[in-house]
């Protein structure tokens, strides 16, 4: 990507039901994209619920931007 060319490290955040997909993708674009992924789904969840899942990947998504 743009910003990969660019030493500007990214992560994507997923749910895991999508990881065959993004392997796909990932492949055809030939990246291998730095991924954190959450629990699947994220629609029709509380406030309360997507903060504790951002909580709960927040230490990993530092680990992926900083490697």
């Amino acid at each position: 990507t743009t910003f990969d060319r660019r030493g500007i490290p990214g992560c994507v955040i997923a749910t895991e039901a999508f990881k065959p997909a993004a392997a796909a993708q990932a492949r055809a674009l030939g990246l291998d994209p730095a991924v954190a992924w959450v629990p699947h789904p994220i629609q029709n969840r509380t406030a309360g619920e997507l903060e504790a899942i951002a909580d709960g990947v927040l230490e990993e998504l530092l680990a992926l931007i900083k490697s």
